[in-house]
């Protein structure tokens, strides 16, 4: 989890953007499947296969070669604490997913999130990204990325959600699989360790979060698809808190190039410390996913 391997990777991502220009969480639906199972599971499982959104497992195939994939979507999402609670919405949450000349190799550009919190708003970071499609069989597929960020956001001390940017970059490593069971049914997971920081007053504290995810997924007639996901986020609230643990599900719909997504979110109760109270959070959503 160390900058000088995300930094040779975006020395070599960096001229690729440039001649192949033309960014969770969906990778975690379960792509349609063929009569009889032939070439391999991404290119089978259509824009399914590669869409992230909306689980918080990422997808493990890359956009196929001479495309761009636009991920985004709209979050209302809720942290609740004591007698009180704090509700802020976030818009586009996108990735801009390019192919690379490089087979099974592709590019992620996150543009600045947009919040909005009790009358105030805030941007989130810039960041960028590789993704490797390390392998497909017809039923199986596996992959790994990295990403960091740029400071680029609003300073998040000064608005009361405590939302914008990190301060400092921070980085993300993650692993992901999808395997298809069956007709229907898929099993897609990965686990992302991110080296992130919480900014203070006296300066930013560094902390690592690891996040594993699994999630099951149902296809179904017209392109339809719905999901379920677990998974934990270790110093769920900050540095030295506790595991946060989730639940979530929802449902797509694969529209020609586009894919539509509806779901809601949920965490356990929360004790970040003994003398505060308990934090809960809980969100629901909406995107859009184009492809050309």
């Amino acid at each position: 989890m160390r900058r000088p391997l995300l930094l040779s990777l975006m020395l070599v991502a960096c001229p690729l953007a440039a001649r192949a220009q033309t960014l969770a969480p969906s990778a975690s639906a379960t792509p349609t499947p063929s009569a009889s199972p032939t070439g391999d599971y991404c290119s089978n499982g259509g824009l399914s296969a590669v869409v992230s959104r909306p689980t918080q497992t990422n997808s493990a195939c890359v956009v196929s070669p001479g495309h761009v994939l636009i991920e985004s979507g709209w979050q209302s999402q809720t942290v609740a604490g004591g007698s009180g609670g704090l509700t802020y919405q976030s818009v586009p949450n996108a990735t801009i997913r390019i192919a690379s000349p490089l087979r099974d190799l592709e590019m992620q550009i996150v543009p600045p999130t947009a919040y909005r919190v009790e009358g105030s708003s805030a941007t989130g970071d810039v960041g960028i990204g590789l993704k490797w499609q390390i392998a497909a069989t017809p039923t199986f597929a596996y992959g790994v990325s990295a990403s960091s960020s740029l400071v680029t956001g609003t300073n998040p001390l000064t608005n009361p959600g405590g939302l914008g940017s990190a301060t400092v970059p921070t980085e993300n490593y993650g692993a992901q699989f999808a395997w298809q069971l069956g007709k229907v049914f898929g099993l897609s997971g990965g686990v992302e360790l991110s080296e992130l920081a919480a900014p203070l007053a006296t300066g930013a504290q560094h902390y690592a979060s690891a996040l594993p995810s699994l999630v099951l997924s149902d296809a179904l007639p017209a392109s339809w698809s719905l999901f379920v996901e677990g998974f934990t986020q270790s110093h769920g609230e900050g540095p030295g808190t506790p595991t946060h643990v989730w639940g979530d599900g929802g449902v797509s719909k694969d529209i020609g190039p586009a894919q539509l997504d509806l779901e809601y979110g949920a965490s356990n109760a929360l004790v970040v410390a003994p003398a505060l109270p308990a934090v809960r959070r809980h969100y629901v959503g909406a995107g859009l996913s184009y492809q050309f």
